[in-house]
């Protein structure tokens, strides 16, 4: 059941040049504040300054902001970074992709400043915890990477036999979210793998890795109609059947967070409409005859 909190920004990270972690901690009440599992997420209400009239261009495909700045209170839904066992506090990210919201929450935001927090919400993961999955793969695309941090760090702190690889894809080194982060939760348990593919770096400018379970990649997931999930996954070699560890790609629940391109290939076209312009996670899964009841999807926007 849904409540409305009354937060504190007690802290605030710049993780990359567009995106920020807060830190926000209860003013009043916090009771029911972590009543949720990893997935779900708060709809964030703060009173901010914008232009009057925001609408979007389909020529230059971007938000186009006019008038005089008003004051006014918005909302937007941002997924939870923090684990529901970590207390005393909850962690957003807030990607300054344009909008109404973000690009002029992020510009005016200051810590000791007062918010509100709507939730928990969402059923986004809710069948890994119902169904018992033990095998989950997290792909992620910029500021979708929020629940596999919360997923892992809630399976390392209540002790949980699950195998998490993410696959998290961005522009640029510079873009990935959590990078260092996301590799520390990695080394804290050999059940977790991290994948990280940057799709505008060359190959010789891809990072090398130190470690077993992290990976990189040059281009997108699934290039050349490669299975990324088996390369990444797959355990069924005659040592692991002998000890007793064989796992199958096949095994694996996909929960896929980023916009509607990554997710299943759906942009808008040169007029500006919505369209089928290629492949996303989604399509290589079921074209890899993953079973639909093994996929759940959070799209955070149109891209």
């Amino acid at each position: 059941m849904k409540k409305k909190f009354k937060m504190k920004i007690d802290k605030i990270v710049d993780e990359t040049h567009d995106s920020k972690s807060l830190i926000l901690i209860p003013v009043e009440s916090e009771d029911g504040l972590y009543d949720f599992t990893p997935g779900q997420f708060f709809m964030l209400e703060s009173n901010i300054s914008r232009p009057e009239n925001i609408v979007y261009d389909k020529t230059s495909k971007k938000m186009i902001a006019s008038g005089n700045n008003v004051d006014v209170v918005e909302r937007k839904a941002y997924s939870i970074v923090s684990s529901p066992t970590q207390k005393g506090f909850i962690e957003l990210l807030v990607k300054s992709e344009s909008g109404v919201f973000a690009p002029y929450f992020l510009d005016q935001i200051k810590i000791g400043d007062v918010c509100y927090l709507e939730g928990p919400q969402g059923k986004f993961m809710k069948p890994i915890f119902d169904n018992e999955h033990k095998f989950i793969a997290c792909w992620s695309a910029g500021s979708g990477i929020p629940s596999s941090i919360s997923l892992m760090n809630y399976s390392i702190d209540n002790d949980l036999d699950l195998s998490v690889v993410v696959f998290d894809s961005n522009k640029t080194q510079n873009d990935v979210i959590y990078h260092e982060r996301i590799k520390e939760t990695v080394a804290k348990s050999n059940k977790f793998k991290a994948v990280f593919t940057l799709t505008r770096e060359k190959p010789n400018d891809i990072p090398k890795s130190n470690s077993k379970n992290i990976f990189y990649s040059s281009g997108r997931f699934w290039l050349d109609e490669e299975n990324t999930l088996e390369q990444y996954t797959d355990n069924r070699s005659f040592l692991s059947k002998l000890l007793g560890k064989e796992t199958n790609w096949k095994d694996y629940f996909n929960t896929i967070c980023g916009s509607s391109s990554f997710i299943n290939g759906k942009a808008r076209d040169n007029e500006g409409k919505l369209a089928k312009l290629g492949n996303g996670v989604e399509d290589h899964l079921i074209n890899n005859k993953i079973d639909a009841k093994l996929i759940d999807k959070d799209q955070y926007y149109l891209q």
